[in-house]
């Protein structure tokens, strides 16, 4: 390879990606790193985005939304290369503590985000069957290991119980699909965060900083390198994979 060859490696130029769940606090950060890498973003939401150029209203939950969704996306770019899910639907009691949770709304949350999850990602690779593409998924470290309790002390904050699952279930997804639909050129990898900074408790940061190597919580904007480096050509040869972005948390 020459020098340009190297240098255009983490590049996104030609590419149109798609972000799912572009309105949240992640989802907002991804797109505007795959813009300054060059890709042309399509801002897919639940919540209609009328007015910004190359947006599409996606609900995760709903099948015929993702797929007419996708093909509005076919129909304004003629192609998607990258799709990255970052949606977040869940119950309004999504916070409820694991011993008081109804059974019926855990199954709710697993369905709805990872059964969502699903449909998100088969539909994307119909559409990259004939090309080949990049699928990257948001999971979380709670999928990689399970929480620690003492952060939540002196706070009304806890881990919602079907978080992990969902979550751990993204991983197995990503691999699952990695090798089902390697042949086709379609890659499926997933980045982990590690707790981003949104607001919470002043008690909560100083005892989730004390247990991460790096000291602090992530930034919405440290999340956003990953995604390019698996969306870009320099990942061409990755898939199945998950890159941890917690600042040394599972490290531990």
């Amino acid at each position: 390879m020459s020098a340009e060859d190297y240098a255009g490696l983490f590049s996104c130029d030609g590419k149109v990606a798609v972000v799912v769940g572009s309105g949240g606090l992640i989802g907002r950060e991804v797109c505007a790193g795959l813009r300054a890498a060059g890709a042309e973003v399509w801002e897919a939401d639940i919540d209609d985005k009328a007015g910004i150029a190359h947006s599409v209203q996606l609900d995760i939950t709903d099948e015929t939304s993702v797929k007419a969704g996708l093909d509005a996306v076919i129909d304004g770019a003629g192609r998607i290369d990258v799709l990255v899910n970052c949606a977040y639907p869940r119950t309004a009691d999504w916070g409820t503590s694991v011993t008081d949770v109804p059974l019926a709304s855990w199954i709710q949350n697993l369905s709805t985000q990872l059964g969502g999850t699903f449909a998100l990602c088969r539909a994307a690779a119909d559409r990259m069957m004939e090309h080949g593409g990049s699928v990257v998924l948001l999971s979380s470290i709670y999928g990689m290991v399970g929480p620690s309790w003492e952060v939540y002390e002196g706070t009304d904050m806890t881990m919602p119980s079907a978080y992990a699952a969902i979550k751990s279930g993204v991983l197995g997804m990503s691999r699952f699909l990695a090798t089902h639909y390697g042949r086709s050129g379609i890659r499926f990898n997933a980045v982990s965060p590690g707790g981003v900074a949104d607001a919470q408790p002043d008690v909560f940061v100083a005892q989730y900083e004390a247990l991460t190597p790096l000291g602090r919580m992530a930034q919405p904007q440290d999340i956003v390198g990953a995604v390019v480096f698996l969306a870009s050509d320099a990942s061409s040869y990755i898939t199945g994979q998950n890159i941890a972005v917690d600042g040394g948390w599972t490290a531990r």
